[in-house]
This record gives C-alpha cells, structure tokens and sequence, in this order.
C-alpha cells in the first residue's frame, strides 16, 4: 500500500482511505495531527505551519513510523506526543514535507528531519529546506497557469518566514 501523501487531497488524510485516519488533535475542527495507514505501516502527519495568511497555505510533515513509535503514540500525555518523532529525535529520519493550498496538498518533498532538534530549531530549518525547494520548483513548473502562481506564491510566502 502507498503511505505517501497523495498530491491533490486533503493534508490530513493524504490517501483514498480516509477511513484509516486517526486524528489526535483538531483546530477548528480541522485535524492537526494524526496518524493513517495500518497498524505496523502508519504515517504520523503534523502541520507544522498553520494557516499562512493571505495564500491559505499550511505546511506539513509526515513521518513514517516504526512500532516502537506507535507504541510511543499509544503512551506518550498529549504534550510530549511529538517529543521523540520530530522534536529531539534520536535519529535523524526521512520524511516528507507537503504544502497544502485551502488544506489539498499541491506540492510534496522529501526531507531529513535533523536529529537531536528543539522545536525552534527545526522548523527554521524546514523553513529554509522548503523556501530552497520551492523556489527550484518555481522555477521549473511547467504545469497549469493556476498551479504556477500557486507554487510562485508559496515560494515567496515560506521564504518570507524562513527569514523571519
């Protein structure tokens, strides 16, 4: 089964099966966190950025997890959830990045989350990741009018906040 976020639909539940979404915590009703996928093949989804004004953009992480990482989900009081897999990470690990227009992702990279990173530190260097990124891929997209503004608008906007 693909676990990786699917360009186009929801930022929270990135797959065809929504019904596989388990979501930990909400922001007016939208999830913020969660998981999807199968026992023993779940996804972790955070956004990390909210609602960037006046784009609609939020930015996201997904992370693959191991069992022991489910069962850290399973124990963990809600403010350490993320204590572990994204922030102060033991290992640095491969993840995916995902922006998202009016919460439909519309641009995915992958990404290696730094080990040992306080919530500060690492997304400043998502920031700066993803404002490289953005601007290489708006240079090069080809795609549709609309898709091209998008993407020129997100790459301007992460930039902005990468330098902040």
């Amino acid at each position: 089964m693909n676990t990786q976020p699917m360009i186009g639909n929801l930022a929270w539940a990135p797959l065809p099966a929504f019904e596989e979404v388990d979501a930990l915590d909400r922001f007016n009703g939208v999830p913020t966190l969660g998981t999807y996928g199968k026992p023993g093949g779940k996804i972790l989804f955070w956004r990390a950025l909210g609602y960037v004004p006046p784009h609609g953009l939020s930015v996201w992480i997904y992370v693959p997890l191991a069992s022991a990482d489910e069962q850290h989900l399973e124990d963990a009081a809600p403010a350490d959830l993320l204590h572990g897999l994204i922030f102060e990470s033991a290992e640095q690990r491969r993840v995916s990045i995902g922006v998202a227009k009016d919460y439909r992702l519309f641009v995915e990279f992958g990404w290696d989350l730094p080990a040992d990173a306080a919530a500060t530190d690492l997304v400043h260097e998502m920031l700066l990741f993803l404002s490289s990124s953005l601007a290489g891929l708006a240079e090069q997209e080809t795609g549709t009018p609309s898709r091209r503004r998008t993407v020129r608008k997100a790459s301007r906007a992460v930039r902005e906040l990468a330098t902040c």
